[in-house]
């Protein structure tokens, strides 16, 4: 379990850095319910979360890997035909980058209106959040796979925990306001932003490095006959 913890700690801290939850979780601190509403957006994401954590522990594994494994063999053998596809996408990816617009939006002078919404919207959005990060949640399968290496019942306490830390900073956002009340907010929002200033970089930056990889790949291919991957 030493073992598992001290590949799982720098993924959580990696996968922790979400800024839509964060932004999120602001934003339901403004709400007309700020405290049951943030407490609802937090259980359904961290419920979200864990069930999808289960599901691919126990449910999907095996359906992933009887329909990947194909797909596997042939990145592993690869014909010329798929370095002429790597190098298409490649340059796609990388005209995606450069093309990506990483200017934050420009927040309204007029303060945002608290929102009507309660605890039960509150709970379906954190739902939806989680729903559709997850194809993006990349720490987040690298600790699934790790934990699939044990056995034993390790294995369900080992996801809960995991799920349980990464809501923990969430949590943090409605003690603060809670211990220093609404002068908290301002620094709470400068902070979001500053996630938001930076993760707006962190994709186009993945996609440019992905995309100068393949392309990399099937030129040396082209000129060497063997790929780099």
């Amino acid at each position: 379990m030493v073992d598992l913890w001290a590949v799982a700690g720098p993924i959580l801290v990696l996968d922790i850095a979400n800024p839509v939850l964060l932004a999120a979780v602001i934003l339901s601190m403004t709400s007309a319910k700020p405290y049951a509403n943030t407490f609802a957006l937090i259980t359904a994401h961290t419920l979200s979360y864990t069930i999808v954590g289960f599901l691919v522990v126990y449910g999907v594994a095996e359906l992933l890997e009887l329909v990947l494994s194909p797909a596997m063999q042939r990145l592993q053998n690869p014909e010329p035909e798929d370095f002429v596809i790597g190098l298409l996408v490649g340059l796609l990816l990388i005209r995606i980058a450069l093309r990506w617009k990483t200017d934050p939006p420009h927040p309204s002078d007029a303060p945002p209106k608290p929102s009507k919404s309660g605890p039960v919207a509150a709970f379906m959005f954190g739902g939806v959040v989680s729903f559709v990060g997850i194809p993006f949640a990349i720490p987040y399968f690298a600790f699934v796979n790790q934990l699939m290496k044990i056995d034993g019942p390790l294995v369900p306490a080992n996801l809960v925990l995991y799920n349980l830390l990464y809501a923990v900073p969430f949590l943090m956002v409605p003690a603060a306001v809670a211990l220093f009340g609404r002068s908290a907010m301002p620094v709470l929002e400068r902070i979001n932003k500053a996630v938001e200033r930076y993760a707006a970089y962190i994709m186009p930056g993945l996609l440019g490095v992905a995309g100068l990889v393949l392309v990399a790949d099937a030129l040396t291919f082209f000129i060497t006959g063997q790929g780099l991957i």
